[in-house]
């Protein structure tokens, strides 16, 4: 950008340049467009969408201040009933909304476990929570409680985990947790073997499942391979038949090794590098470390694990994470507040939100709470539940009071 000639060349090619999403766009590249192009002489028109309340990605540049822009505020919301609009405008007053339909029906639920009278977790950020048992019988009172009053967890329903250890239970990779020194490796494909799976692998086997062979393939992403006659069929018909029941009652281990010996070219070229640097180590009788000691533990997981991993990753799960619907609307959403995760505490948000002297020098600690909370409550059209598995001081629980006063509150610690 600092280069005149890279300036003038995007000034003549780009009269209008719009930015989505702006609060997400990288920091320094905000920055640039600052520097080089706004007020400047023929300079391109910006137009910047987007919320800075809504960036909830890491290197963001969240709000965008400069003299030359003008803020045009939405006061309209068209997705979400009134009784949401409502807690939304409670919750952010500085931007009120309206809502399209104002006799549209809606409910808000909150459900908080502060009367259960166990001992709670006490591990760093774990700390005020129940204990995985407690956390998923609660979760599972309110779920059958809302089912009771004509919420369709089957349809058009999305349960919002904001930790990995209560989705990757709920949903079915839990040893997924102890196997990867970070949640990333997984549940954003950092490790190549986990992208080998939900990528080639699993696409290969619902195409040979549904007799689309060609697309079967083409998932595999190697060298088209040559059938020249009806061994050649026979092979991998039964390499595929073998794979499929492996998938059932196999570990990961299983399949990769049946997927070695097949003489195939179904594994990808980074498994069969990382599967021949495991067998190097564990020949030598090296000491595992790094992505191989991972690999070594990923082989003793049931490779159900992985379907339900991958389903989980394709989207056909009603759970998800906040990176997962930002953006999505649902008629129906239970948001699911814990600890575990370091970058966010709810019960200090709700606190600092109802008293800002709290805040103090932690104002980044504060946005990266806000806009996770409000990116989560904002998603459903309909109906809206919120259960606390972490205990909540009382001023915390004021907050609650008035951003959803007239709904229900319930404490359902007792029930556990």
């Amino acid at each position: 950008m600092q280069s005149v000639k890279f300036r003038n060349s995007v000034v003549s090619r780009f009269p209008l340049i719009f930015v989505d999403e702006y609060q997400d766009t990288n920091a320094n590249l905000i920055e640039c467009f600052k520097d080089q192009f706004l007020d400047k002489p023929y300079a391109p028109q910006f137009g910047f969408f987007g919320d800075h309340w809504q960036k909830i990605y890491g290197d963001g540049c969240g709000s965008i201040t400069h003299y030359a822009l003008k803020r045009i505020d939405k006061k309209a919301n068209f997705r979400s009933a009134k009784p949401i609009v409502d807690s939304l405008n409670l919750i952010r007053p500085e931007l009120a909304q309206a809502v399209k339909d104002p006799v549209a029906p809606g409910e808000i639920h909150v459900y908080h476990t502060n009367g259960w009278g166990g001992a709670r977790l006490t591990a760093n950020h774990w700390q005020g929570d129940l204990p995985a048992p407690e956390a998923a019988r609660a979760f599972s009172n309110v779920r059958s409680e809302l089912e009771g009053i004509g919420w369709d967890f089957a349809g058009d329903t999305k349960v919002l985990m904001l930790t990995h250890r209560a989705l990757a239970s709920q949903i079915g990779y839990n040893s997924m947790r102890t196997v990867f020194q970070f949640n990333d490796s997984f549940t954003r494909k950092a490790n190549e073997v986990i992208a080998y799976f939900h990528e080639h692998l699993e696409p290969a086997v619902r195409a040979y499942l549904a007799k689309r062979f060609g697309r079967m393939f083409e998932a595999i992403d190697a060298e088209r391979p040559l059938i020249k006659g009806p061994r050649d069929k026979t092979k991998w018909s039964d390499v595929m038949r073998r794979l499929c029941e492996l998938r059932d009652t196999g570990t990961v281990g299983d399949v990769i090794a049946h997927l070695s010996s097949s003489g195939l070219p179904i594994l990808s070229d980074a498994v069969v590098r990382q599967e021949r640097a495991l067998a190097d180590a564990l020949a030598g009788g090296e000491q595992l470390t790094g992505r191989i000691k991972e690999l070594h533990a990923l082989h003793e997981v049931s490779y159900q694990e992985i379907i339900a991993l991958c389903k989980y990753l394709d989207g056909h799960s009603p759970f998800e994470t906040k990176h997962g619907v930002k953006g999505n609307q649902f008629e129906n959403v239970l948001v699911v507040f814990g600890r575990g995760w370091n970058e966010y505490d709810f019960n200090l948000y709700l606190k600092m939100a109802g008293n800002p002297g709290l805040i103090g020098n932690r104002a980044a600690d504060y946005e990266r709470y806000r806009n996770l909370f409000y990116v989560t409550v904002s998603r459903p059209k309909r109906r809206l539940a919120l259960l606390f598995t972490h205990r909540l001081e009382p001023s915390a629980m004021e907050t609650l009071a008035r951003w959803f006063a007239g709904h229900a509150i319930r404490d359902i610690g007792p029930t556990l």
